[in-house]
């Protein structure tokens, strides 16, 4: 199967291709950005390793029961990307995700978006 486009035609996988480098790329350009913003410190006491799927179980307990089942998704896309980005990145991430599950005016909206069956925006 190809996709035709005003130039010439191209093929699905070289498309494909052409998305996962472009996401690679600005994946890459955040981490950069982020190392600028957030120098590493030189002092960085260890702090105790858990797993992805102990921190998901930890936030489904923490979150409200309406919000719970999207916690996986959100876990699974941070662990999916976090390979190239820095680890005080990915902690960023997290917190961010944790403060949204836990801001009661999130909740309200998101139960707005819901009984309406429209997105959020």
């Amino acid at each position: 199967m190809s996709v035709v486009n005003d130039n010439e035609v191209t093929s699905l996988g070289a498309t494909r291709l052409g998305l996962l480098v472009r996401r690679a790329l600005q994946l890459r350009e955040a981490a950069v950005q982020f190392e600028h913003d957030w120098p590493r410190l030189a002092n960085r006491p260890p702090m105790p390793g858990f797993a992805w799927t102990e921190l998901e179980r930890q936030l489904q307990d923490l979150a409200p029961d309406a919000l719970s089942p999207m916690v996986r998704d959100l876990i699974s896309a941070v662990r999916k990307e976090a390979g190239p980005k820095p680890p005080e990145m990915v902690l960023r991430e997290i917190l961010i995700i944790t403060a949204t599950l836990l801001d009661e005016a999130f909740h309200t909206k998101w139960h707005e978006a819901w009984a309406e069956g429209t997105t959020m925006s």
